[in-house]
Order: structure tokens, then sequence, then C-alpha cells
């Protein structure tokens, strides 16, 4: 575990939480919350969530970060915006392989990438407007084994060669 959290610590600064973050979060069960908002869940909560949460039009919603935890330690993290998933989610899995998604208003957007254990990526896939938009990539051992091509939601065919009638 000590190699997955460094190499999460060392992931983009634009992290609203990283792996230290979230577990001290889930050894205190305290959690800052955004104004408007109050911490919700803990210790006793079966799911192991601690969140923050407001009211919108009445009803309660996800409004800044959310942690859940397992053994004192954080196993997926992430930030919410009235309701709607903002920011980087990251997902630990009980292999020691991990997920980070980036998200807009409740949708993809962005690079989407898996780990293995050791840190080495498994998959990425980009995504606009929650779209799979550009390449996406599988690995294995660190090894480019597949990669498709895709537009707005829907698979391309990769570029070929030019042939003489497309030639300048």
């Amino acid at each position: 575990m000590t190699t997955l959290a460094a190499t999460l610590l060392a992931v983009s600064p634009a992290l609203a939480m990283d792996k230290r973050q979230a577990d001290a979060v889930c050894a205190s069960w305290t959690l800052a919350c955004p104004p408007g908002a109050t911490a919700s869940g803990g210790p006793k909560d079966p799911s192991g969530t601690l969140e923050c949460r407001m009211t919108k039009k009445g009803r309660q919603v996800r409004h800044g970060p959310s942690v859940t935890c397992a053994d004192g330690e954080g196993q997926s993290w992430g930030n919410y915006k009235d309701g709607k998933k903002q920011g980087r989610h990251v997902a630990l899995n009980s292999d020691g392989s991990w997920s980070e998604e980036d998200f807009v208003d409740n949708r993809l957007e962005g690079r989407s990438v898996e780990y293995d254990a050791k840190g080495q990526l498994l998959s990425e896939t980009y995504f606009q407007a929650g779209k799979r938009h550009g390449p996406s990539r599988t690995y294995a051992r660190g090894v480019l084994t597949s990669e498709e091509a895709w537009e707005k939601g829907r698979k391309v065919k990769k570029p070929t060669a030019k042939t003489r009638s497309q030639a300048p």
C-alpha cells in the first residue's frame, strides 16, 4: 500500500483530495465541508461513508468532499457540487489496483485511467461531455495491447495509410 500511496500523492496537484488526506479523514471521522453543507455519515454508517450534504430544493444532496473508509483507510473519494460529481474521483480496489476519473457536472470529462497494484497503467480512455472521445487504450504489463478511436461516443476507424487517390 506504500507504493500506491506514494504514486497517488505524485499525481496532479489539482486533486481535491489525495490518499493521505482521505486516510486522515477516515482516522478522525471529521470532514471540512463548504459553507452551507454539513458532514453526514461516520463510523456507524454501514457504508463507511463520510460526506458533505446540503439541502437543495427541499432535498439533501452531496455538496463537497465524500470519502468511503474501510479499516481506517480511504477506499474512494471525490467531490460533489449540488449533488453532481465534480472533479477527480478515485477508487481503490481490494487487489491494490485503482481508478481515477474526472467529472464535470456528473459527466466524465478528460482522461479516465486504471492502474494495477504496482502502479502500471492498465487502461486510459478520454471523455468529452460524458462520451468517449479520443483514444481508448489498454495495456498489459506496461505494453500497449489495444487501441480504439472514439468521436462523440461512437467508435471510429483508425486512420489508415493514404491510398494513391488521397496522396497530394
